[in-house]
């Protein structure tokens, strides 16, 4: 590879500024976000005959804030055992924003089941549509991840494709399963 033909992902000169590291943070938990929140829509739709809207929404909402929670809690944990002190009141509003950025990956999860509630839509055609939602957004978090890479766009495309298989992968093995 040689960095003067731009086959290295990033030039060996190049450090990542703050900012960069702050939303590459916020894209990974965006990912696991929505990966966690897909795997629990696929998995609630197996009983959608007795699922109700409620239930859904709820399961949904408490699934993804404790898992943001649990991510809060371990960076800050992380942070302790690493610098030997608690987070600054910078540090901790970069792990907030990390962490709990990722909300908005189930607002249009929520939305769905709202359309769902108002009886436009049944509760197992909405899991159906949500899961293929929650597909397109890895897409999108990954299209946000490499827009800017300094690397060829056949690259970029093939992180997409990747991304768009990875989630469709988990469509399979979890309606495999169930």
């Amino acid at each position: 590879m040689n960095e003067e033909h731009g086959d290295l992902p990033f030039p060996s000169s190049r450090r990542p500024d703050p900012d960069a590291q702050q939303r590459s943070e916020a894209l990974k938990e965006r990912v696991y976000v929505t990966f966690t929140a897909l795997a629990v829509t696929i998995a609630f739709e197996r009983d959608a005959g007795h699922a109700t809207v409620a239930g859904a929404a709820l399961t949904l909402l408490l699934t993804v804030l404790g898992t943001l929670l649990a991510v809060f809690v371990a960076d800050v944990i992380a942070h302790m055992v690493r610098d030997s002190s608690l987070p600054s009141r910078a540090e901790l509003a970069h792990l907030m924003y990390v962490s709990f950025g990722s909300l908005g990956v189930i607002v249009a999860p929520m939305a769905i089941l709202g359309l769902s509630a108002l009886g436009l839509i049944g509760v197992a055609p909405a899991l159906r549509v949500i899961a293929v939602t929650l597909v397109a957004t890895l897409v999108v978090v990954a299209l946000f991840a490499v827009r800017r890479l300094p690397v060829k766009p056949w690259l970029k495309i093939l992180v997409l494709a990747i991304m768009a298989a990875l989630g469709l992968a988990v469509l399979a093995i979890e309606l495999a399963i169930h």
